[in-house]
């Protein structure tokens, strides 16, 4: 790599309300193979409220017709204002250096360089009235500023994983007529309901802990710094064990922080809803490629429920849907083929890049190659280590017209009754190695022996099966119990058991009995008298083989992955004492009143 020329411009005007402050570090460089030289430029694009945005911007010098592909975060760019150019820092991303793309990542409002106030997912406003801004308005001006000084052909792609995948969606809402296509990859889209912070209302403590200690935080000024973390991030058992919800939380209710707001707005109500990445959506005018990982441990919801609603609310837009056996950006990894026991093959992540996604936006952006399938789908099948390590399953790929495939059916799984004691001071883990710093995200594809051996869960296993049982879609839950407690945590998971004896996790999803009846108006559980609960849990891809046999087990806890439901009714559950962690029975009903609902295809 050799740095042939490096210029930079500082442009200010004082006293002028559209202050314009422009670094530009323009480095020549040739780039291993690819065929283009690239400029790189550090630039504060202004918005039209006059905040300015920290923006990158890498464009081919000898490509006048370049599409732009961009890509907006609330992370860390780093190094800041630096004038070398390392291709490696963008992965097999690094493809479209080599078609001559211009690529663009910004910083949104409010974070690191970037000038004024952060919002957490910061609400979309369908009808933006005087200076009112929000991320779809962001992009749109972003946009324009690069058309007026890019050489570019006119098309906009605009991409983003996790919460840049939330900012992907924006930009798609801007309707903004130069970007053509969108791929919100494993986004952030609702985060009461299912994504990071809750699942169904349910605190998930490791990752919220983990993740708001120190981003949580409402930042002072620009800064090439993350703010330090309020408490320690170790989120081994001994910082969650035997302490109540308030205590846990005290170290990092800051003022102007997230926590705050997630203590006080405990149930789904307006605060939420309007956060939430698809509120009011219709009418989006790009292309939209939804990418998700089968396994992600933080926002499988997301994907789904935002490739959902577009369907729903949005039916004119090009939509195509992408789910594999991956983490949370395992398409990102070329060298990703499993999680804790379960093998899932190699060479996903390049199949991904380089036949789904950079053709997405090829066809979009260049007017080149062909239309995508609609749905493309690999699912998680045989997971032995001595059969898939280093298989390449390029051809177990499906691509598919609808989701769930036509000719689905849908199979009742009935549960027999089992009675058991919940105990707040004994919860279930939710690995079986809760000793590591983090959360592991291979607890999403993980042996549950571990639970099957404990008293507090009912494990409910089927006979081997003879024929090959493709699971393919959503997985409704409906259970009748009975309880001494006035609150509860049900958790449901989905395993193939494996002739190996490994049983693997599909599936699982906690669903609090305080919402059963509305996620607005939570009601507490009489105690002694029946009572229903329903829900669903993500969609499945998952084939299950001859010989593996399907259980279903249930349970009341899973710490600390998520906060442990003290078993008394709290019009608040964050204002939880000691003393409310109280011993329940739990009584599972039998008799066709309790089952899982399976969606396969033959």
């Amino acid at each position: 790599m050799k740095k042939l020329a490096t210029v930079g411009i500082l442009l200010k005007k004082k006293k002028m309300k559209k202050l314009l402050l422009i670094f530009t570090l323009l480095n020549a460089v040739t780039l291993g193979a690819f065929s283009f030289t690239y400029t790189k430029r550090h630039i504060l694009i202004p918005m039209r409220d006059g905040v300015r945005l920290y923006t990158e911007i890498y464009e081919p010098t000898d490509n006048p017709q370049a599409p732009i592909l961009m890509m907006r975060t609330p992370y860390a760019l780093s190094p800041y204002n630096d004038d070398t150019f390392n291709s490696k820092q963008f992965g097999l991303d690094s493809i479209y250096f080599n078609h001559g793309y211009i690529l663009v990542r910004q910083n949104v409002r409010g974070t690191y360089l970037s000038e004024g106030h952060f919002e957490q997912s910061r609400p979309y406003l369908p009808n933006k009235k005087g200076g009112e801004t929000d991320e779809a308005s962001d992009s749109w001006d972003t946009v324009d500023w690069l058309l007026t000084h890019c050489h570019t052909n006119g098309c906009v792609g605009v991409k983003g994983t996790s919460y840049p995948g939330f900012y992907a969606l924006m930009a798609a809402r801007s309707g903004h007529p130069a970007i053509k296509a969108a791929s919100p990859q494993a986004p952030v889209n609702d985060w009461f309901m299912g994504d990071d912070i809750h699942h169904n209302g349910a605190l998930m403590l490791m990752d919220s802990y983990n993740f708001g200690a120190s981003f949580f935080r409402m930042r002072t000024g620009p800064s090439s710094r993350a703010l330090p973390p309020l408490a320690q991030v170790d989120t081994t058992v001994n910082v969650f064990y035997h302490r109540p919800i308030t205590d846990i939380l005290k170290p990092v209710l800051e003022k102007g922080s997230l926590w705050t707001d997630i203590v006080n707005h405990p149930n789904y109500d307006g605060y939420w809803q309007s956060h939430c990445s698809t509120h009011k959506l219709k009418g989006i005018k790009p292309a939209v490629m939804i990418v998700g990982g089968l396994y992600d441990a933080e926002d499988n919801f997301g994907a789904w429920n935002t490739w959902r609603q577009i369907k729903c609310r949005s039916s004119r837009t090009p939509l195509f849907l992408v789910e594999a056996p991956w983490y949370h950006h395992a398409w990102g990894n070329g060298n990703y083929q499993h999680l804790d026991g379960a093998w899932f093959g190699k060479g996903t992540a390049a199949y991904f890049i380089n036949q789904i996604e950079y053709p997405f936006f090829a066809y979009y952006l260049e007017n080149k190659g062909k239309r995508p399938s609609p749905v493309t789908v690999l699912p998680s099948a045989e997971t032995r280590e001595e059969v898939m390590k280093d298989r390449n399953v390029v051809s177990q790929w499906l691509h598919l017209n609808s989701w769930p495939p036509r000719g689905v059916h849908h199979r009742r799984i009935e549960l027999e009754g089992g009675t058991v004691m919940s105990d707040p001071q004994n919860p279930v883990p939710y690995y079986n190695n809760i000793r590591s710093r983090h959360r592991d995200r291979s607890y999403m594809a993980a042996d549950q022996r571990f639970a099957t051996q404990r008293k507090d869960v009912l494990t409910f296993v089927r006979p081997a099966i003879q024929d090959t049982l493709h699971l393919m879609g959503p997985v409704k839950v409906r259970l009748t119990l009975n309880t001494s407690a006035t609150d509860l945590d049900v958790i449901v998971k989905l395993i193939d058991v494996r002739p190996d004896g490994y049983e693997m996790l599909v599936r699982g999803e906690v669903m609090p009995a305080r919402f059963r009846h509305s996620f607005l108006k939570p009601e507490p559980i009489i105690p002694g008298k029946n009572f229903s609960l329903s829900f669903s849990m993500p969609d499945i891809a998952h084939v299950l083989l001859p010989g593996h046999r399907l259980s279903v087990q249930i349970q009341y806890s899973c710490f600390p992955l998520v906060a442990v439901n003290p078993q008394t009714f709290l019009t608040n559950p964050y204002k939880a004492a000691h003393t409310d962690y109280q011993k329940a029975r739990v009584t599972l009903q039998g008799d066709g009143e309790s089952w899982v609902e399976l969606t396969t295809w033959q």
